[in-house]
């Protein structure tokens, strides 16, 4: 959509061959915009017309709203937006030399800069990756009962094969190699941010990495959930402690439910 806009603004107009890319790719969009009484907004129509007709069924439910939210949260849109908003300024001043196709555009966006020479790209790795390792950490969340971790034989075996040196970790928590037992939680973030990160926090972009974790979907459903798992093992220890594939697909599920 950001692409189709910015090459409309470029040429004050739609030119043919991306006409006939949008003919092939949106059945329907260019007869529509055609018929509408501003023919030449074909950019800014766009975005209305995925909504209807890509995401017609999220809308009628009424929750297009949370799926805007959400994408909108996501590094790979930010950074589209960014490079979007550079192109609309730089165009205007001087035109490039050759009109980038979508593919050409959407790696040069991925590649721009988000921090220092850290493209979003970069940043969005790092993000999935710090993501992955906070669905172990929430996993085991509720097995922490203060100054003590008690790992269950299957969670241990499950944990091994995902991450031995988180594992390691825990182990060494259990041991009592720490005095401070009331930080045990945070303590496992920080090794976390150590292990996973290191190359971010080596060339200093961790903090980076970090907001765009606390604002991406991902992170915002799983705090949730583990939130209630936790509340809810509490007041029941005498159940099965879930797979962290079953955790995974009920977290999913719980939130599936809460956007109703």
């Amino acid at each position: 959509m950001l692409w189709a806009r910015a090459i409309v603004e470029l040429e004050g107009s739609t030119p043919s061959w991306l006409e006939a890319i949008l003919r092939k790719r949106c059945p329907g969009f260019t007869e529509e915009v055609a018929r509408s009484e501003k023919p030449e907004l074909l950019g800014l129509q766009l975005l209305p017309w995925v909504q209807n007709q890509v995401f017609g069924s999220a809308k009628q439910a009424g929750w297009l709203d949370a799926l805007v939210f959400y994408g909108f949260r996501d590094t790979r849109s930010q950074g589209y937006w960014t490079y979007w908003e550079h192109c609309d300024s730089e165009w205007k001043k001087r035109r490039p030399a050759a009109t980038p196709t979508f593919v050409q555009w959407r790696r040069s966006a991925l590649n721009w800069k988000l921090q220092g020479d850290i493209s979003y790209a970069a940043v969005a790795k790092a993000v999935e990756r710090f993501i992955d390792f906070e669905a172990l950490v929430y996993w085991l969340r509720p097995l922490y009962k203060g100054a003590k971790i008690q790992l269950p034989p299957h969670v241990a075996l499950e944990l091994r094969q995902e991450s031995p040196s988180l594992l390691t970790f825990v182990h060494r928590e259990t041991s009592g190699a720490y005095e401070d037992k009331s930080r045990r939680w945070q303590r496992l973030f920080n090794w976390g941010k150590g292990h996973v990160l290191s190359h971010a926090k080596k060339d200093g972009w961790l903090e980076c990495v970090l907001l765009q974790a606390r604002i991406h979907p991902r992170h915002v459903r799983m705090a949730d959930y583990a939130a209630l798992c936790r509340k809810s093992r509490l007041g029941n220890t005498s159940s099965p402690y879930p797979s962290l594939r079953q955790w995974q697909t009920d977290m999913e599920g719980y939130v599936r439910a809460s956007r109703k």
